[in-house]
């Protein structure tokens, strides 16, 4: 599925009126229209939101109608501030933002809390913590940053489909922008009157300036990271800086010598007080006036061509935000430059038709409600995109609860009196809809959280989780045999075994170490003396989750454990790998040099991600060999399986009884370790110095060669690559037995 959508605007009533000139026999061949309302900018924002849905539910493509939504909405916030700044008004951004947020809260409150119906209803309970994590995150206007910190953190749910909130990041952008955006116009505003420069002489070299360097980083950023870039507020600056420059560039200057050219919405008119009206344009020629007409009705119609044609010939989810998005902008630039022709063939007599007008209307709503819809009946069904029929069904299922969701809370908010006379008033009603919001989030976080903590205080007595495949084991007499899996099923995927406190002192990186280092490196203390021996593990999130098992064997017997652990990487200094991951081997090593640990844990073996086949790392036995001059003894840890299928995701599908959830494990992973001639180095007996003991963890994490999803009532596997935290200390004590029987003492 696509992710990706565009960000709603306020609706006509909210905004307020561009200036438009009352068509003339001399002015319809402007270029714009000064007296009200611009219903080709209200029906422009009809048609993108339509385009939006359309590549959403049929063509699994984004459309890059959320560059034109931003667009827009920069280019009307400014419009705003700026016939206030040139009229000589107090620009008041505080009751700005009371008005606007009390506008677009409520409806996404309802959005939010609706939507979390459907996951607690329709997906796995794995989904619901990052889904609680993304409804707070969309209330707050951060989902973007949320975004941003998932899709590069190594450690985030393996998700097998898009967050039904996924479509909030535009609407967070929006938001820091709408909060960004009167500040700056503000100081800018102030500091003109304070230079006695006009306000466009301020206004524009800033915001040029602006376009120019967010322009730059997006480029750049967009090469780099795009995943990232897509998602970065200032990445997408620009963008409303272009808007905020459209803004300036077309709307009419105020004239009279207080800056009072017209009057305010709902103030009288000069005539009525009797002042001399602005001089009008002149009178244009008839025929550069006839041409300067088609040339506005095919700008019109070039601009809306690009905007449909956008998503189809450019791949909007992968190119953007880069130079290419200016396509888009100049598509509804165009639009916007055309205005108001009047021509019976004109862009805006389309735009200002009754279903652009209405799907304009409703275009906020629809945008908040389509995806949610989509994604969770692709969750329901099991279908990877809709079709023609179901997805005509969506569309009209999505028109239908906008219309209604316009309907019974947009427009009531919108327009209600009491909140609408202060300020304050306003304020209020966005506070009462956040908390409204979030409080059924934060009561279903601390459920969620409480369920788990209860279940862990019966966990030695109902979860005994591999010490079941001990022979001796017998059963705890309190056992509930009904007792809830641990973790439980909507904190499986949180399961990650993590170090308590940051390295300090002696085992704090050095400065050469601390650019790679220096964010990963973290220690299990020992109780008591300063003076404990040191168990470093090194390596991927693999070896970070198998470590699981002796964190608590290294306390209990009075070692402290210093961990490094980067995601994705192994630890392989004599390999080349990548760069990132190769810059953390090299520091590793220059710490573990240093600090001569009395013991390093490490993985000798990988399993390779696609073909799945167990391999010795390159140069692993130059890496062995440096190690052991380094420290009294390495554990060997070998590779666990990367399962074909996520068992969390089966289970909740099918049931944990299911044989399809149960993978046997590959004959290479049961059969002789292939390194094991580095095992037994220059024939040093086991617990002398140098020694390397192996670690197998394959038996107890897939005994008799069938890697189930539940063993003893704990989750083995928290995805398809990695144990759970629980399982791995559930295994302590056999974890224990194996390596006293390799030599090794604590």
């Amino acid at each position: 599925m696509t992710s990706l959508g565009p960000t709603p605007l306020p609706t006509r009533s909210t905004v307020e009126p561009l200036p438009v000139a009352a068509p003339s026999p001399r002015s319809a061949a402007l270029p714009l229209r000064h007296d009200g309302f611009r219903p080709e900018l209200h029906g422009l924002r009809g048609v993108a939101i339509g385009l939006v849905v359309i590549y959403h539910v049929w063509l699994d493509r984004v459309s890059g109608g959320v560059d034109v939504f931003l667009f827009l909405a920069a280019f009307l916030l400014t419009g705003t501030f700026l016939r206030r700044a040139e009229r000589g008004e107090r620009l008041r951004p505080v009751p700005y933002w009371a008005r606007t947020f009390k506008r677009l809260l409520p409806p996404g409150a309802v959005v939010v809390l609706a939507s979390l119906v459907g996951v607690f209803t329709l997906l796995g309970a794995d989904r619901w913590l990052p889904s609680l994590t993304d409804a707070a995150a969309s209330l707050l206007q951060v989902q973007n940053w949320v975004l941003i910190q998932r899709g590069t953190d190594y450690y985030a749910a393996d998700d097998s489909g898009a967050s039904v909130f996924q479509h909030f990041w535009s609407l967070s952008i929006q938001g820091q922008v709408f909060l960004l955006w009167p500040v700056l116009i503000t100081a800018l505003v102030l500091l003109a009157r304070l230079l006695r420069i006009p306000v466009r002489g301020m206004l524009i070299p800033v915001f040029a300036a602006l376009t120019v360097a967010s322009l730059a980083w997006s480029v750049h950023s967009t090469s780099a990271a795009q995943q990232i870039a897509y998602f970065d507020t200032s990445a997408r600056l620009w963008e409303f800086a272009a808007g905020s420059l459209l803004a300036l560039a077309l709307m009419p200057a105020a004239t009279a010598a207080a800056n009072h050219e017209g009057p305010a919405p709902g103030e009288p008119t000069a005539a009525a007080h009797g002042r001399r009206r602005a001089a009008r344009p002149a009178a244009i020629p008839a025929r550069l006036s006839q041409r300067f007409l088609t040339a506005r009705v095919l700008a019109g119609w070039l601009g809306l061509a690009g905007l449909v044609s956008c998503g189809l010939l450019v791949d909007v989810q992968g190119a953007f935000p880069g130079w290419i998005a200016l396509w888009p902008l100049t598509a509804a630039a165009l639009v916007l430059l055309a205005g108001s022709t009047r021509h019976r063939l004109s862009v805006d007599r389309l735009l200002s038709t009754r279903p652009a007008r209405v799907l304009g209307d409703i275009s906020y709503a629809l945008y908040l409600v389509h995806w949610p819809l989509l994604i969770l009946y692709l969750a329901a069904t099991g279908n990877e995109r809709a079709g023609i029929v179901d997805g005509a069904v969506l569309i009209g299922v999505a028109l239908a609860l906008a219309w209604l969701l316009t309907l019974l809370v947009d427009s009531p908010v919108r327009r209600w009196g009491w909140a609408n006379a202060k300020p304050w008033r306003s304020a209020a009603v966005a506070v009462v809809a956040l908390v409204v919001g979030l409080a059924p989030v934060a009561g279903a976080h601390q459920h969620l959280n409480t369920e788990q903590r209860e279940a862990e205080l019966r966990a030695v007595s109902d979860n005994p989780g591999a010490r079941v495949l001990d022979p001796e084991f017998t059963p705890h007499p309190d056992a509930n045999p009904d007792a809830s899996v641990l973790p439980t099923a909507a904190m499986v995927t949180e399961d990650w075994v993590a170090g308590s406190d940051p390295c300090t002192g002696e085992l704090e990186p050095a400065a050469t170490e601390h650019e790679a280092l220096g964010e990963l490196c973290r220690t299990v203390p020992a109780e008591g003396s300063g003076d404990a021996p040191v168990l470093v593990s090194v390596g991927d999130s693999r070896v970070e989750q198998a470590s699981g098992a002796l964190i608590p064997l290294a306390k209990r017997e009075g070692w402290t454990m210093v961990t490094l652990w980067k995601g994705g990487c192994t630890y392989a200094p004599d390999a080349v790998l990548s760069e990132e991951c190769d810059a953390f081997s090299r520091a590793a090593r220059r710490y573990i040099e240093r600090v001569q640990p009395d013991a390093v844990v490490l993985a000798t073996t990988f399993v390779t991600q696609q073909d799945r086949v167990e391999v010795v790392p390159d140069g692993m036995a130059t890496s062995l060999e440096d190690l052991r001059r380094s420290t009294d003894t390495v554990i060997a840890l070998r590779a666990m399986p990367r399962l074909p299928h996520n068992p969390v995701t089966c289970v909740q599908d099918r049931g944990v009884e299911d044989p399809r959830c149960t993978t046997d494990l590959p004959d290479d992973l049961a059969g002789e370790r292939p390194d094991s001639a580095l095992l037994t180095p220059g024939g040093a007996d086991a617990g002398s110095p140098g020694a390397v003991v192996p670690l197998d963890l394959n038996p107890l994490v897939c005994p008799e060669r069938q890697c189930r999803p539940v063993v003893g009532k704990v989750t083995v596997f928290i995805d398809a690559g990695h144990i759970s935290g629980t399982y791995a200390a559930s295994m302590q004590d056999a974890v224990d037995q194996q390596l006293r029987s390799g030599g090794f003492e604590w």
